[in-house]
């Protein structure tokens, strides 16, 4: 498999970096998504899965990863697709994303839909960055794509010995517990830089909780409206197909959750702040009318 030997990466550790994507073949397919905070080491947890270095992994300052990419794998009879995403899930990340294209990009490599959102964190290190993450993560997707979610942890050197579950469980990080009770309590552990065999044996037990997941909703990726539009274009040009899921984005402020449902959770907020702001008008008014100067009463002469 060539002979050139590559530097150790600093978060995983391959051979070669020679490999070819699996040719599409007649297996069904199981696909994921890696989302999280920027140096999360969703590039790494990629590679790890694919069993080759298909995505740029490396300690860095600034982020590695400029781009949505896609590599494939087959696995107990399955095509692993996996799509890693750059920081698309901060608010920076959305801002430097105006027109919405690589987020368009992230919808259309992972169309028709993903059957597992993998979201990528750090054990010890869970910051308000994870949780302004998931909130991406449900902005872009829609609240439903938790109900796919698997919370995938990396760098696993604080478990010393305890179970991911007994570590999640009698953690003092409430942020940590209730993100995990969102999506469902799907946890993994994964250590990209483990050796290979024990690597390898972490991400069966991961594709083995993706397939459990895909089986319980009947094979079927999940989808919304984007995914809806990025399958009605697929035969367009690839052009075409991105502008429009783009523009689709975009106009729904970079949602997934379809225009409908926006306007009403919106329109929801609007009402909730008018009925507060009235409910206050008319205990102010109440107020002003117990207060009120009381007229003095005359005295007739007896």
């Amino acid at each position: 498999m060539g002979g050139r030997k590559m530097a150790r990466d600093e978060e995983n550790t391959y051979g070669s970096e020679d490999w070819e994507d699996v040719p599409p073949a007649q297996e069904p397919r199981l696909g994921l998504i890696l989302a999280g905070k920027t140096g999360a080491g969703k590039s790494a947890t990629g590679n790890s899965i694919l069993a080759h270095r298909r995505f740029p992994s490396r300690l860095a300052s600034t982020p590695v990863t400029r781009t949505c990419a896609q590599g494939s794998r087959r696995w107990a009879g399955w095509r692993v697709e996996v799509t890693d995403t750059p920081d698309l899930f901060s608010a920076g990340g959305r801002g430097a994303d105006p027109d919405c294209t690589e987020r368009g990009r992230c919808y259309l490599l992972s169309a028709p839909g993903p059957h597992a959102l993998l979201l990528v964190t750090q054990l010890g290190r869970f910051t308000a960055q994870d949780e302004q993450a998931l909130r991406g993560v449900r902005e872009l997707f829609g609240a439903d794509v938790l109900a796919r979610t698997i919370v995938v942890f990396t760098r696993l050197e604080d478990l010393e010995g305890t179970s991911l579950d007994d570590y999640i469980r009698y953690t003092d990080n409430r942020a940590l517990r209730a993100l995990v009770a969102q999506c469902g309590g799907r946890v993994c552990a994964l250590n990209n830089r483990a050796a290979d065999a024990q690597r390898e044996a972490q991400v069966e037990l991961l594709l083995a909780q993706v397939e459990r997941l895909a089986r319980e909703h009947g094979g079927a990726p999940f989808t919304n409206a984007v995914y809806g539009l990025a399958e009605a274009l697929r035969h367009t040009p690839p052009d075409h197909r991105l502008r429009q899921v783009a523009q689709r984005l975009a106009a729904a402020g970079g949602s997934g959750r379809g225009r409908g449902r926006r306007w009403l959770e919106v329109a929801g907020r609007r009402w909730r702040r008018a009925l507060l702001l009235l409910g206050g008008a008319l205990l102010l008014g109440l107020l002003l009318w117990r207060l009120r100067p009381q007229p003095l009463q005359e005295v007739s002469p007896d």
